[in-house]
């Protein structure tokens, strides 16, 4: 018996290209993956500051998306990159961050003691305000200030850890963006080559 005949692209003007033929795309196109499922969330605790000014201590359901951009080319098992492993590695990066407070522990304006005996961390703010909560409580995080924006730089490089940048350019991923919502309508996105 022989093989099926493939199917043409038709939604293309001016091809007539089969889809095996496009797995190597014209020099004007590239590959995107874009995964955002309900369970990228997490619900967490903070407040920023900076010279002169503190937030109340409060939270958010955050949210957070992946897409990752490749070459013209997809690889031979007909993925960019596998949904699976982009949700792999976002699910256990919201999982530790999860049920805690966000504690950007390199601040120029909030002095950090984490205490392995009390197992404790204390903050100092800037405006006198000051707060102790168990260490198993907190996420520290090495940012400066707990933003959408520096939150989304944080998990960029955590899923990047997770995926292994040798492994993405060997696929022909170049760039990996990070999406964090704080709300409906308000988030950050953090988007760097590879």
């Amino acid at each position: 018996t022989s093989a099926p005949p493939l199917v043409e692209l038709k939604s293309l003007p001016g091809t007539r290209k089969t889809f095996c033929e496009m797995a190597t795309a014209p020099l004007n196109s590239s590959f995107e993956v874009y995964v955002a499922k309900e369970d990228f969330k997490f619900h967490a605790a903070h407040f920023v500051a900076f010279e002169g000014y503190r937030e109340r201590l409060h939270g958010h359901n955050y949210k957070a998306g992946v897409r990752v951009y490749g070459s013209r080319k997809i690889s031979s098992d007909g993925y960019v990159i596998d949904f699976g492993n982009i949700k792999k590695v976002t699910r256990k990066v919201c999982k530790e961050l999860n049920e805690h407070f966000l504690c950007p522990v390199l601040s120029d304006v909030i002095d950090i003691d984490v205490s392995d005996e009390a197992q404790t961390v204390s903050l100092k703010c800037q405006d006198g305000s000051s707060f102790v909560f168990p260490k198993s409580d907190c996420a520290l995080l090495p940012i400066v200030h707990a933003t959408t924006e520096e939150l989304a730089i944080y998990l960029w490089s955590r899923i990047l850890q997770g995926l292994h940048a040798e492994w993405l350019l060997e696929r022909g991923v170049h760039t990996l963006e990070v999406v964090v919502a704080e709300a409906i309508g308000q988030e950050a996105t953090f988007r760097l080559e590879i």
